[in-house]
C-alpha cells in the first residue's frame, strides 16, 4: 500500500488471505455468492493457519473474540461457520440473512468510488463524482448497506476495507459538498450508525492520526459546535 494510506497489520494479513479475491472480478457478483468464495478461501486458510483467517475468527465468528490465535486456529472448523463469520464481516446479521438478503450484484461505479476512496485517490474520486453525482447516495450491496462517506470510518465494513487514507479529512469534504449526509445511518453492529459514530470507535483513523480532522469536517456539515 501506498504510504498516503494507512494499513493495519491485521487488515494487511486479511487482504493477503483474500488475494486475488476482492478484486474488479468481486463488484458484480451477488453478496451471496462473494461470501460463499471468501468462505472457502477462509476456511482453506484456517486449516493452513494463515494469519488473517485468525484475525477474520476473532473480529467476526461468535464467542471467539477472547481467544488467542492459537486456540482460533485449533477449533474445529466448517464451512457453515466460515459461511456466518464472512456473513457477519460484510454486515449480514447471519448466513441465513446472507441467503435471503445477499441477491443484490455489485453497483461497479460504487465498489470503484469506494476502492479510490480507499486509496485516497481524490482526483478519480471527483471524475466519478462527475460522472454518477448520485454516487453520494448509493449504497454497498452488502449488509451493512454504507455509504461513500461510512467507508471512511474504517468500521463495522469488511475487515479489508478498513483502510485510511491520510487525505481522508479532504476527502470527506469532497463528498459532503457534492451532497452527502453527514446524519446518514447504515447497519452496523446492530445498529444504525452514522459516520460519526463509527469514526468515534475505530481505532483505524486513530492510528492514522486523522480522527480529529474528519471530525471537524463532519461536524462543521452538521452543524455540531
Amino acid at each position: 500500500m501506498s504510504g498516503d494510506v494507512f494499513v493495519s497489520e491485521p487488515v494487511s494479513q486479511v487482504l493477503r488471505l483474500y488475494d486475488g479475491l476482492v478484486d474488479e472480478a468481486a463488484w458484480d457478483r451477488t453478496a451471496s455468492e462473494q461470501i460463499e468464495r471468501l468462505a472457502a478461501r477462509l476456511l482453506q486458510g484456517h486449516r493452513t493457519k494463515v494469519p488473517g483467517a485468525a484475525v477474520e475468527l476473532h473480529n467476526w465468528l461468535p464467542n471467539t473474540g477472547g481467544r488467542s490465535t492459537q486456540e482460533l486456529f485449533d477449533l474445529v472448523l466448517s464451512i457453515d461457520d466460515a459461511l456466518e463469520t464472512v456473513s457477519r464481516a460484510h454486515g449480514f446479521s447471519s448466513w441465513r440473512s446472507t441467503a435471503s438478503d445477499g441477491r443484490r450484484r455489485g453497483d461497479s461505479a460504487f465498489e470503484r468510488a469506494v476502492e479510490d476512496l480507499l486509496a485516497g485517490e481524490v482526483p478519480a474520486l471527483v471524475g466519478s463524482l462527475d460522472r454518477f453525482p448520485d454516487l453520494v447516495v448509493r449504497r454497498s450491496h452488502y449488509g451493512h448497506r454504507a455509504t461513500l462517506l461510512h467507508y471512511l470510518a474504517a468500521n463495522g465494513v469488511e475487515t479489508y476495507r478498513q483502510r485510511v487514507p491520510r487525505s481522508a479529512s479532504k476527502i470527506a469534504r469532497v463528498l459532503l459538498q457534492r451532497g452527502a449526509d453527514p446524519l446518514a445511518t447504515a447497519n452496523m453492529y446492530g445498529g444504525n450508525r452514522t459516520t460519526k459514530g463509527m469514526l468515534l470507535s475505530s481505532s483505524h483513523p486513530a492510528e492514522a492520526g486523522v480522527t480529529n480532522e474528519v471530525l471537524a469536517v463532519l461536524d462543521g456539515a452538521s452543524g455540531a459546535g
